[in-house]
């Protein structure tokens, strides 16, 4: 066979690479458990794995599954798709009553009044002005919140319980509301927006060291010592549906529609009072990978199945990658954000979806769905100020014990040329001297500008350097 001698210079470039990722273990750092983490750097140019260390292994990926959740949805539904509550009533309107109740069907959206969505907002006000419009002053009935067709508002497997209290930790439920959020005060133990049948478990008052808890799927906060003046710190709700069923009612009221909350003939045809329409899909995405929401990733594996199961979902998106042709060797799935513990991927398993999404018809709708080095959201402290800001766009993932980045290296034109995995698992070093070396790494192996530097540049920073990143759960 006749080789070119450009092509024979490049065989014996990626070659000499492949040769030199064989021998030595691609990160340096001390403190790293070398057989539980993966390292893999793929050129989708020529098909080579050009870094490949314990790319089979089985490991936690952290918030790297929220990657594989957005990329199988992508698969499954046009990114223009939504969300939608209808808001109706079975009653009638006569003489500005209406002679029935307020039913919002929910459906398991993620989004209703989010902060972080401006398209999300104003479900409320939007109720209280249809209702305006239809001249309604009195509701007789109630306002309900109806979950019935969502199914199976568990608390996915692996989730910790110290993961519960927290806003990261939010269930997803078939009512969602403001994040599933709320800000304690205390001492007064005001709540922000107000949580009706919230309690408070005292406990140690005389201790100052604070500790604040709640069980899972309980309404009672357990506070643990004495909190210092002025303390306020955001919890997960217990139950957004009571939390939405309160915010409207005081709203009606303030706006003078009384809610009754009478027994009604609920024996009408019912009627839209209003129907309430999520953000797009592609930016329900955009966001929940640029902040790492898990709240957002579960809506958003539940989607792929509406009106079933957890499980379900994830059977179907296990489905995708099997019909891809991608094995499912070593993974276990069960959640879509990460933060469970009991989920496991290989990095052999990330690069093969990877690969396949910058196919069409998905190519540039999931690749700019990856924060950019220097830019956006969990990566802008990554790679600054080198060659590779911009370039490189990766998903990161980080709970006790598990650090991850995957994603990819793009040309000057933003053509992905590179895809790149790490996943490192039971590392005794700071996240910090990690995140460095996974930077040398990249630079030795893409900016020959920079090479010279990091080559002598020493990684293996003191032990106070390396133990002072705190834990970011469940990002």
């Amino acid at each position: 066979m006749v080789y070119s001698k450009g092509l024979k210079i490049i065989l014996v470039f990626m070659l000499g690479l492949i040769g030199q990722s064989l021998f030595a273990f691609p990160l340096q750092l001390q403190g790293i458990d070398t057989l539980r983490t993966a390292v893999l750097i793929r050129d989708v140019r020529f098909g080579v794995d050009i870094v490949s260390s314990n790319i089979d292994k089985s490991l936690i990926p952290a918030s790297v599954m929220k990657t594989v959740t957005v990329a199988s949805m992508l698969n499954l539904a046009d990114g223009s798709e939504r969300f939608s509550t209808p808001v109706i009533s079975d009653g009638e309107i006569k003489d500005s009553v209406l002679d029935g109740n307020l039913i919002v069907k929910v459906c398991g959206d993620p989004t209703i009044e989010s902060r972080y969505l401006y398209d999300s907002q104003g479900f409320v006000d939007s109720i209280v002005s249809n209702l305006k419009r239809m001249d309604v002053s009195v509701v007789r009935g109630d306002v309900i919140v109806d979950d019935m067709e969502f199914i199976d508002a568990t608390t996915p497997q692996g989730w910790m319980d110290e993961d519960i209290p927290w806003p990261y930790g939010a269930r997803l439920q078939g009512a969602n509301f403001r994040d599933n959020r709320f800000i304690l005060r205390l001492p007064s133990k005001e709540t922000e927006p107000f949580v009706p049948d919230l309690k408070f478990s005292q406990l140690n008052r005389k201790s100052r060291r604070l500790k604040i808890d709640r069980k899972d799927g309980s309404e009672v906060l357990i506070i643990n010592g004495n909190a210092r003046r002025g303390f306020s710190d955001e919890f997960s709700m217990p139950f957004p549906s009571k939390v939405m069923r309160h915010e409207i009612i005081t709203a009606l009221g303030r706006n003078g529609i009384s809610v009754r909350n009478e027994k009604v003939d609920t024996g009408c045809e019912t009627f839209t009072v209003y129907n309430h329409k999520s953000p797009i899909f592609e930016d329900i995405m955009r966001s929940l990978m640029f902040r790492s929401d898990n709240l957002m990733a579960e809506g958003m594996l539940r989607a792929i199945r509406p009106g079933a199961t957890r499980h379900d979902a994830i059977k179907e998106e296990l489905a995708v990658w099997s019909m891809a042709g991608i094995s499912a060797h070593g993974i276990e799935i069960k959640d879509g954000s990460g933060l469970s513990r009991d989920n496991r991927l290989t990095a052999r398993f990330l690069a093969d979806v990877y690969q396949y999404m910058m196919t069409d018809p998905f190519a540039n709708d999931f690749t700019s769905l990856f924060p950019k080095a220097g830019y956006d959201g969990t990566m802008r402290n990554f790679l600054v100020g080198t060659e590779l800001e911009g370039r490189v766009a990766m998903k990161t993932g980080s709970m006790r014990g598990v650090q991850s980045y995957a994603g990819y290296l793009f040309d000057e034109d933003g053509v992905p040329t590179h895809i790149m995995v790490f996943i490192v698992n039971n590392f005794r070093c700071g996240r910090a001297a990690l995140k460095k070396d996974i930077e040398r790494l990249l630079l030795e192996k893409f900016d020959v500008s920079l090479q010279s530097e990091t080559e002598n540049e020493d990684i293996n920073l003191s032990d106070e350097e390396r133990y002072d990143e705190p834990v970011e759960f469940g990002l």
